[in-house]
């Protein structure tokens, strides 16, 4: 009898239903990425890793719209309606893009449209625990439900069906939308310099996410093309990554040696392209999405822990590994281009490899900062 109020209280969420179901539809939008790569080069007639670069555009784009837009204006629910707007446009526009320069074009504004509604939502959240955690949880429960539904549209219907979902997605939030509030300005304090540490940590971040993104951008092609599997099955294998991540991502006790866990993550990547059973996929994958959400956390720790100004440190990251993620697909895109997947896992996986290395020195080697005299 006490199974449905469980229930009800695990979904319970602070934040407004529309910002929380434009968050899912973000994540959404991100993994359909490496699903339709492999479809798409076949459609047009080029490589995986040409057709790549939509991906590094949208990514790009995300970047630019979730770190700009604060510059250019303010929040409001004007701007989260026409976000949505226009995204549901640019998805429809892929639906139908002629070429790949069109749909290109496309991806990058509609990257541009979710890095805005991205901004939007944390700029409602920021300072209140309980609902950034809303939004922190929300993306590995999407990712568990979007991957197969997308797979099962692929293989039954074709890649561009994809699209045409995620343009009906984005129209979903607008039917509870939300009132968005200008947060209170606090006066400017100026930038602090970070420590060393902090920065070596930083760049460790953006390489382990730029290595860490030139292979999983194209999980899905490898999955179809080496190790043989429909686009359905890959898809159940990502929402798999996705549900490993969720209890790694919401543990909340001490996580020492994250460097560590990002060596396994390494090691899976260097994996994934010399085998080809498909149950190995389904081990390396699993074991990827909880490792690497055991690594990420515990790194913020490290972070925070050697950095005189730990929440200016924590924009620095964030941006350090949005970037890696943008550039991740750029690189994946010439190594499978002139190279091979094989060539792809040893190059991304070597990359993790040497930021998990830096991670545990600075761990292992450097004291946290108020134990320094």
């Amino acid at each position: 009898m006490h199974v449905p109020y469980r229930l009800q209280n695990a979904f319970r969420v602070q934040t407004e239903i529309g910002i929380v179901l434009a968050m899912a539809i973000s994540t959404a939008t991100f993994v359909a990425t490496p699903l339709v790569l492999s479809p798409l080069a076949a459609e047009f007639g080029v490589g995986t890793g040409t057709v790549a670069v939509f991906s590094a555009a949208q990514l790009g784009c995300f970047v630019l719209g979730s770190s700009l837009a604060g510059r250019v204006t303010e929040p409001s629910t004007r701007l989260f309606v026409v976000a949505l707007g226009v995204l549901a446009v640019a998805n429809a526009a892929s639906a139908v893009a002629p070429g790949l320069i069109v749909l290109v074009v496309m991806r990058a504004l509609a990257g541009l449209c979710l890095g805005t509604l991205t901004w939007l939502a944390y700029s409602q959240v920021f300072g209140d625990a309980e609902r950034t955690g809303d939004l922190t949880v929300v993306g590995p429960i999407a990712a568990v439900v979007a991957s197969p539904v997308f797979g099962l549209v692929i293989d039954r219907v074709d890649v561009r069906a994809v699209f045409v979902l995620l343009a009906l997605l984005a129209l979903v939030p607008l039917v509870r939308i939300p009132e968005i509030r200008v947060p209170p300005v606090h006066a400017r304090t100026g930038r602090n310099r970070a420590v060393r540490a902090a920065l070596v940590v930083i760049a460790a971040l953006a390489l382990a996410t730029l290595g860490g993104s030139a292979v999983f951008v194209f999980m899905g092609a490898i999955g179809q093309e080496q190790y043989g599997m429909s686009a359905f099955t890959i898809s159940l294998v990502f929402s798999a990554n996705a549900a490993a991540s969720i209890p790694s991502a919401r543990y909340r006790g001490r996580r020492p040696f994250a460097g560590a866990f990002y060596l396994i993550t390494a090691a899976c990547a260097v994996s994934v392209g010399f085998l080809g059973q498909p149950i190995f996929l389904w081990v390396i994958l699993i074991v990827w999405g909880a490792a690497f959400w055991a690594a990420t956390p515990g790194t913020y720790t490290i972070l925070a822990e050697r950095s005189r100004y730990p929440t200016e440190r924590a924009g620095d990251a964030q941006a350090a590994m949005a970037a890696g993620r943008a550039v991740g697909p750029l690189l994946g895109g010439a190594l499978v281009s002139t190279g091979s997947y094989e060539t792809l896992s040893v190059v991304g996986g070597v990359i993790m490899g040497v930021a998990a290395l830096v991670i545990l020195v600075i761990e292992v080697m450097v004291p946290p900062v108020d134990t320094q005299a």
